[in-house]
């Protein structure tokens, strides 16, 4: 019997064995060569025998006044439009709560967005709202008052748009899939009792979703904080550097300036600020229910 189970121990860990040596390959081996770099002066002429500077590239990070306006934009971004995004996720999972005709395919199409990639979102409006040619930014030149929906004044409104029409699918369907476990006799009860939709829905919905809906929020809030492909794709981190934000400076700093031991240590910097929501994230999921 105990040869048997020796057995099975062994036999799962050469199941095991394949996800092991990728970690290590494309996970292990490249995040200690991004630290490695980052103790280095490492630019694309001397990658091969950067020279050492330890924490130089780090400490240049906390006084760079670049770096600061990309995190600070960054964060300003993140919880705006996260915060909307749950505002009108919870609000359409609500409305979806319900029998309503044809839902299946309403649902559906809702759900488009979320599998179209963020980069190709970020081409089509920055088409649909070229100043020249971009029919969405001609129909709201009235409402605009001719402001370019890709200038200085509405360029971050406009990315917020873009990014929930993309992400609102994605909290829709975590909510509306909470909002299944609720009880309908414990919402009913509260009913007979004169309780009023939004008393039933504050008291007793809210309570019951919520640890789904932190989650979702700060998986959202730790996706928005890394945007890369639709501010790439829309603006570049323009104009100029308004919208630049900490993966389009790390992105900068890497293929445009050549700087990789600068643009690894802003990765391991930001990646520094990010640990903490992301521990709560995984403690909040390997919680158990019940």
């Amino acid at each position: 019997m105990r040869g048997r189970r020796i057995g099975k121990r062994a036999v799962a860990n050469l199941l095991l064995l394949p996800l092991a040596a990728w970690l290590v390959c494309f996970a292990l081996v490249p995040m200690a060569y991004g630290v490695w770099l980052s103790l280095h002066n490492a630019f694309i002429e001397n990658l091969s025998h950067p020279t050492w500077s330890g924490l130089a590239n780090y400490a240049y990070l906390i006084k760079d006044p670049a770096f600061a306006r990309a995190l600070g934009w960054s964060l300003r971004f993140a919880l705006i439009s996260v915060t909307l995004q749950m505002v009108v996720g919870v609000a359409l999972a609500q409305l979806f709560n319900r029998p309503i005709p044809a839902k299946g395919v309403w649902i559906t199409l809702l759900l488009v967005p979320m599998v179209v990639s963020a980069a190709l979102i970020g081409t089509m409006f920055r088409l649909l709202l070229n100043e020249v040619v971009g029919p969405i930014q001609f129909l709201l030149n009235p409402i605009t008052h001719g402001s370019v929906l890709l200038g200085p004044k509405l360029v971050t409104l406009t990315i917020i748009v873009a990014d929930s029409i993309n992400s609102i699918p994605y909290i829709f369907i975590n909510i509306y899939a909470a909002l299944q476990s609720v009880s309908v006799e414990l919402l009913e009860a509260a009913r007979v009792d004169g309780a009023s939709a939004w008393q039933r829905f504050w008291h007793i919905t809210v309570p019951l979703i919520l640890p789904i809906a932190a989650v979702t929020w700060l998986m959202r809030l730790l996706a928005a904080v890394l945007i890369f492909e639709l501010v790439f794709t829309l603006t570049g981190g323009g104009p100029g550097n308004m919208t630049q934000s900490a993966t389009i400076y790390i992105y900068r700093r890497a293929f445009s300036r050549s700087d990789f031991g600068m643009a690894n240590a802003a990765s391991f910097t930001l990646g520094l600020l990010l640990l903490g929501p992301s521990l709560l994230v995984v403690r909040r999921m390997m919680r158990p229910t019940g």
